[in-house]
């Protein structure tokens, strides 16, 4: 099977009303057309009749194909309730504004388990770039969609729409700047500290400045990579940049992830499984830990395999590798955590990670009318007691102590192998 990465762009949620002034941890406040232009009302162009075939596109797909459910039934979200309130948004109101609203903070109240998420204008065209980067790659399904022309124009107008509601005057939502990916230092004690805030980086130039790194670190008994503000990126980027330079020998770890071969996700998974792949569900042995729920959701599984083989130049570096982490992990940061844990290329440090780093791409569901992308993992992918990966994380070899730093806790803990007292 093609190993895929997931898109740094999925990690940045750059909410469309935050051109409103809304907070995107919070859900938007219903725009009212009071105020609001008689162009942004009508930006998409869409009737009324339209705007609920597009709502209803939602949730019938969500329903057929979104893979966290049972864990949505676990959390307590009255997902009728909150389909029925917003269904009544979109009814009541002939705005393209209020419709957009609808969606996003429907999508909002349900959680972003398994990257669930609106695609907003910015992320769509970082996607669009990213399949440029990856024209080797293929992408087939993926390119499909977002380079159709249904998406290209759906795209144009919600930029459009936001534009009028207050955003960028040259189109877009702004995006707060964001600090220097990488961060080192040696630590008293000959320990080599690395902090990495983002698998989203420039591979090319955070390359150089890991490697440089990794030459000052050649004496040092311990190397601390710190991942407790990383919330994912490109799964290349720790696989080239971390491991591979600090291996010997091949490295490899495997999970389960169930599927399910929906009308909407079905051209995704075979643009990456083979039909040998995709094992039916009757197939996957009892697992002590896996819901019925979400077993009664899938019809197939998968299985997702990391392989990582030692870089043709290694680092000077021969020590103990010690992770850290944090509730802040997910994603591609996620990927790293179990395979260091499940590989043993490090131990991990701090407290219980965020999940769902066992899958492929996010993939999309298309609203008919508008054009606009909703994404969502395809992947509900298990950790080896049959648990979901998205819903429980991992948990860290060593587990800091309610409200200690998990760097605190490494460092004791290196101390402890070196024989120092606390």
């Amino acid at each position: 099977m093609q190993k895929w990465t997931i898109w740094a762009a999925a990690a940045i949620l750059a909410a469309g009303l935050c051109a409103c002034g809304a907070n995107p941890t919070e859900p938007a406040e219903t725009p009212s057309n009071s105020g609001v232009s008689a162009q942004a009302v009508h930006a998409l162009g869409l009737t009324a009749q339209q705007r609920m075939e597009d709502y209803e596109a939602l949730w019938a797909t969500l329903r057929d194909s979104y893979p966290c459910w049972g864990i949505l039934e676990r959390e307590g979200v009255d997902v009728d309730a909150i389909y029925q309130e917003y269904k009544e948004l979109v009814s009541d109101s002939d705005s393209d504004v209020d419709f957009y609203s609808a969606i996003y903070s429907a999508l909002w109240r349900l959680g972003a388990n398994g990257h669930l998420w609106i695609v907003e204008p910015d992320t769509y065209a970082s996607y669009v770039e990213n399949l440029a980067a990856y024209q080797d790659a293929d992408r087939g399904r993926w390119a499909e969609v977002l380079k159709s022309e249904k998406t290209a124009s759906g795209y144009q107008k919600l930029d459009n729409l936001l534009r009028l509601l207050g955003g960028d005057e040259d189109g877009g939502t702004p995006v707060a700047d964001t600090p220097d990916t990488v961060t080192s230092m040696i630590l008293p004690g000959n320990i080599g500290y690395l902090k990495i805030n983002s698998f989203s980086g420039n591979m090319e130039t955070d390359g150089a400045a890991i490697a440089d790194f990794y030459a000052q670190c050649a004496n040092c008994d311990d190397l601390i990579f710190d991942l407790t503000t990383n919330s994912g990126g490109s799964e290349d980027y720790w696989e080239q940049l971390i491991v591979a330079p600090n291996i010997e020998k091949t490295l490899s770890a495997s999970h389960t992830a169930l599927v399910r071969m929906s009308e909407n996700n079905t051209p995704y998974l075979e643009n990456v499984f083979s039909a040998s792949e995709l094992y039916t569900i009757a197939q996957l042995p009892d697992l002590p830990k896996l819901d019925a729920a979400d077993r009664a959701l899938a019809t197939h599984y998968v299985t997702i395999d990391h392989t990582v083989v030692p870089a043709v130049r290694r680092s000077p570096f021969r020590g103990r590798i010690w992770v850290l982490v944090s509730d802040a992990v997910y994603s591609a940061s996620e990927s790293f955590s179990i395979f260091c844990k499940d590989t043993g290329f490090a131990t991990l440090v701090g407290t219980q990670t965020s999940g769902d780093g066992i899958g492929i791409d996010p993939i999309f569901l298309q609203l008919p009318n508008s054009g606009i992308l909703v994404q969502f993992t395809a992947l509900f992918g298990l950790n080896v007691d049959g648990s979901s990966n998205e819903e429980t994380g991992t948990t860290p070899d060593i587990v800091s102590a309610d409200g200690e730093n998990p760097l605190v806790t490494a460092l004791r803990a290196i101390n402890a192998q070196k024989g120092i007292e606390p």
